[in-house]
């Protein structure tokens, strides 16, 4: 842009050549002005114009970068890009270039400043931000071979580790992997950026094939870093793959230490529950991981049902779910020695009784105290209308139709009991000892009453 002065100067100039290519010519009548109308021509108005000119765009150029930048911040870059362009266009400023092409770059589009910019890298050969704009165009647009010559300037004269990475990316879209590693492992170095790292391993793992190298790498980094969550998912995900459960729960304890995250927990009991490795499990709910349900699981499937009672008892308690005031007493029965004591049957019963009052509707509890009701002759007739209500909610449940027809036959309703028990055994079969068991005495039943008639 130029100052008042050269556009003075150049008025200046001109008014001397008009006036002598005039005089050349003819002379013009002259007019007598008055003084009045002579101030008028003072040479200072001309100044006052051009100052005028120069305020006013000043004030557009402000009012398109107040827009610009608004719209910037608010993240719209499609109209952010439309300012700075039109403030390029209305300045020449290289500054507005740049940032109408990185709006463009945001938005994925083309810049028509691109052929200005690439003359603009190489007149000024030391500036690094012009670069890295560039390359980033380069890539967008596909022209790999340019981005890649330019990167190789760019790391040439930066010591930035962002450098490299942008550098690495024309070698990873054109499957040269092993100079992408080579050229991001020069950023990792330089930063020990967790992204960069997560970006290695991945193409050493699904590109180049390196596995083991990508463990080692990401190994590194939890050993001797941190193990920060991306990092240890990664290796959990590989460990996974390749079924080293050990190497698998190691990663999730050190998760689950590090962020006492619950979905971690949970993986940690799963893999011993793979392993079968129940008391591990268990020693792990008791000191590290505190999860009353699943410690509830562990000591069913250890068949521990004195501490699974107690457990949920205390659980219903904690929470005044009637669910778990079920499961105390399922867990009550199975744990009994003699399953026909009467007292713990009665124990058992009020905690049945009183979990279905507080709204227990769930088949498994109905089929459970139901069956037990019938399988005792504790109540058939109560024992029944629960399994009725179970099979409500599901009814083609074998299990819930088995129990319906032993309590047929437990009030000697033989024909009932061996067409529920049909249903059964058409589905299930006879492997099962409790099934074979009933249709062997349902059946011999039902015999009797046909050979009655």
């Amino acid at each position: 842009m130029k100052s008042i002065k050269s556009i003075k100067k150049i008025y200046i100039q001109s008014l001397l050549l008009v006036l002598l290519l005039n005089s050349c010519s003819y002379r013009p009548d002259v007019t007598q002005i008055t003084e009045e109308k002579l101030a008028d021509y003072n040479p200072k108005h001309f100044q006052a114009q051009a100052s005028s000119r120069k305020a006013k765009k000043l004030q557009v150029e402000d009012s398109l970068i107040i827009k610009a930048i608004f719209y910037e911040q608010e993240g719209n870059f499609e109209k952010s890009n439309h300012y700075y362009s039109k403030l390029y266009d209305l300045t020449g400023n290289d500054e507005y270039m740049f940032r109408e092409m990185r709006m463009a770059l945001y938005l994925g589009k083309k810049s028509k400043n691109i052929v200005k910019l690439e003359s603009w890298v190489e007149k000024n050969p030391e500036n690094i931000q012009a670069k890295r704009i560039l390359i980033s165009f380069y890539i967008n647009q596909k022209k790999f071979e340019k981005a890649k010559a330019l990167s190789k300037l760019l790391i040439s004269q930066s010591n930035n580790p962002r450098d490299f990475e942008l550098a690495a990316n024309p070698y990873i879209m054109t499957g040269e992997y092993k100079e992408a590693v080579e050229l991001l492992t020069q950023a990792y170095n330089k930063t020990m950026n967790v992204e960069i790292l997560l970006k290695i391993s991945t193409i050493l793992a699904n590109y180049i094939g390196d596995v083991n190298e990508a463990v080692t790498r990401l190994e590194r980094h939890r050993t001797s870093v941190s193990c920060d969550e991306r990092v240890c998912l990664q290796l959990a995900e590989i460990y996974s793959k390749q079924e080293k459960i050990d190497k698998l729960l190691n990663v999730y304890k050190t998760l689950y230490k590090n962020t006492k995250k619950e979905e971690y927990g949970v993986k940690v009991v799963e893999g011993y529950i793979y392993k079968k490795e129940t008391q591990k499990a268990i020693d792990f709910l008791q000191s590290d991981y505190s999860n009353s349900e699943l410690l509830y699981e562990m000591y069913l499937s250890k068949k521990d049902y004195v501490k699974a009672e107690k457990i949920a008892q205390t659980i219903y308690e904690r929470d005044k779910s009637p669910k778990w005031l079920a499961e105390s007493a399922m867990a009550l029965y199975e744990g009994a020695t003699n399953k026909n004591d009467k007292n713990m049957l009665k124990k058992m019963s009020q905690k049945f009784d009183k979990a279905i009052a507080e709204g227990v509707k769930e088949g498994i509890y109905l089929n459970y105290y139901g069956y037990t009701l019938i399988d005792n002759d504790i109540d058939v007739k109560k024992g029944i209308k629960l399994v009725q209500e179970a099979l409500e909610k599901d009814k083609n449940n074998t299990y819930y139709l088995d129990s319906l027809a032993w309590g047929y036959y437990k009030q000697n309703r033989c024909k009932k009991a061996i067409i529920e028990m049909k249903k059964v055994v058409d589905i299930e079969g006879l492997k099962e000892d409790d099934i074979r068991d009933h249709w062997t005495k349902i059946e011999a039943c039902s015999k009797k009453i046909r050979e009655k008639k």
